[in-house]
């Protein structure tokens, strides 16, 4: 403890020789921002200034003030209405504003109370003479339309409320299945569409096929739909063994499909149902020795090329009688290139419509605008057969060779007019000047 603090506490004055201690100025601290506690403002420290402007920015957002306990409350009243669809005498009740004069539920769900599908009306004069059916009685009909208009053709609601009593000789109500209902009703419809004149036969058809209505089929398809529902866990899993059964049957039915195509592709070329096999090959002769460049030993004897020859032969006549052409062998051919004979090409199943022979590229527009002018259309031909389609490739050659022809002889008679025009623009020199020339002539070939 120090003199200064004993002094203090017997409150005596300072000694003249204490140092004078200034007193300390009061610190302008940043005041808090409203809204915020003093724990979250002393843990901020430095960073006030942007917690300020922070404070600022929330401070300008309207915030929704409480409900004041003083405001009357909406009152609420139970309101009377019919509803558009019912009868007038039919009056329910809902609860609405009491300061609503109209209401507007009502007036809202008025607008969808739309009637359902039409059904279609019928004479006494139609129904004599095309819907009578010894099953149904007129009556009976006009008690179903009724019901039909009655529930927008609900079926199966129809089918509950029927109860028409006049079907049976005791007084009892007949009843008559969803199908039976469907199947009158349809017929019916089916043949008013067919007496009545039809402006459109396309709509005509439509609506027959909108009509149309097969009952046995239907009462088939609901039995199989009950046996399906009625299935107990045995049958279940095994119709799921027998699914999983066929799809692996089908997935080894296309392995094998596959392999068999591979090999038949690898050994004798046949591809998409043709075979591209050597001919001597295929008339029985022996196949070529592509490593050796020559046939097996006793390949070659008179008698084998006599018989190939007779064979050939025969082959040709059965192909002319079956208009069946033959493609050469690209290894018989001389000038096929190296690449063509190294495999064997193989053309698939096509249609020749899709492999019209075309113009040349360096002059197909000057050769479409003369068969345009000639009327030969180079896009389809009406008949692709093989000679059609040999001639459309011959008449293109043709039109090219014109275009050539007339590419030369424009250029020959440039040609001439060019030098037309030089002879006709040569001046002659004059005599002296022609005599020294021949001087000069004569003198080089002395010398």
């Amino acid at each position: 403890m120090t003199s200064q603090d004993v002094r203090s506490i017997l409150n005596l004055s300072q000694s003249r020789d204490a140092p004078h201690v200034a007193a300390r100025k009061p610190i302008n601290a940043p005041k808090k921002p409203e809204g915020l506690s003093r724990e979250l403002y002393a843990l901020i420290g430095d960073n006030a200034p942007s917690l300020a402007e922070a404070q600022a920015s929330l401070a300008a957002v309207k915030y929704r003030n409480r409900p004041k306990a003083n405001t009357v409350v909406s009152k609420w009243q139970q309101a009377t209405f019919t509803p558009a669809s019912r009868e007038p005498s039919l009056r329910l009740k809902h609860w609405i504003k009491a300061d609503v004069q109209d209401d507007p539920v009502v007036s809202y769900f008025g607008q969808f109370n739309h009637s359902g599908p039409s059904v279609m009306e019928y004479s006494q004069y139609e129904y004599d003479q095309f819907l009578s059916d010894p099953s149904w009685t007129p009556h009976e009909t006009a008690y179903l339309f009724d019901l039909l208009r009655a529930y927008d053709l609900r079926f199966v609601v129809i089918a509950d409320r029927y109860e028409y009593s006049g079907s049976k000789d005791d007084g009892s109500p007949a009843k008559r299945s969803i199908e039976d209902i469907k199947e009158r009703y349809y017929s019916i419809c089916r043949r008013l569409v067919r007496s009545r004149t039809a402006t459109d036969l396309r709509s005509q058809q439509q609506q027959l096929e909108t009509y149309s209505f097969d009952k046995s089929r239907e009462i088939r398809r609901k039995q199989y739909a009950s046996e399906l529902f009625h299935l107990t866990a045995r049958e279940i899993a095994e119709e799921e063994a027998l699914y999983v059964e066929v799809k692996r049957m089908e997935q080894v039915q296309k392995r094998y499909r596959s392999d068999r195509d591979q090999l038949l592709r690898s050994i004798i070329g046949v591809e998409s149902g043709l075979v591209n096999v050597d001919h001597e090959t295929a008339d029985g002769g022996l196949p070529f020795d592509r490593k050796r460049k020559r046939r097996p030993e006793g390949a070659e004897g008179g008698e084998d090329s006599v018989n190939q020859d007779g064979k050939k032969s025969k082959a040709t006549a059965h192909d002319g009688v079956r208009c069946i052409y033959r493609v050469s062998n690209p290894e018989s051919n001389p000038g096929s290139t190296p690449s063509a004979t190294k495999h064997a090409t193989h053309n698939p199943v096509f249609l020749r419509s899709t492999k019209l022979p075309v113009p040349k590229a360096n002059a197909t527009i000057r050769i479409t605008e003369i068969l345009t002018e000639l009327g030969v259309s180079t896009q389809k031909l009406v008949m692709p057969t093989r000679t059609n389609i040999e001639m459309l490739e011959a008449v293109f050659n043709a039109a090219a060779g014109v275009i050539e022809m007339k590419r030369q002889v424009d250029r020959v008679e440039q040609e001439l007019r060019t030098l037309r025009a030089q002879k006709e623009g040569f001046v002659p020199p004059p005599e002296n000047v022609r005599r020294a020339v021949s001087r000069l002539i004569g003198k080089g070939t002395s010398d």
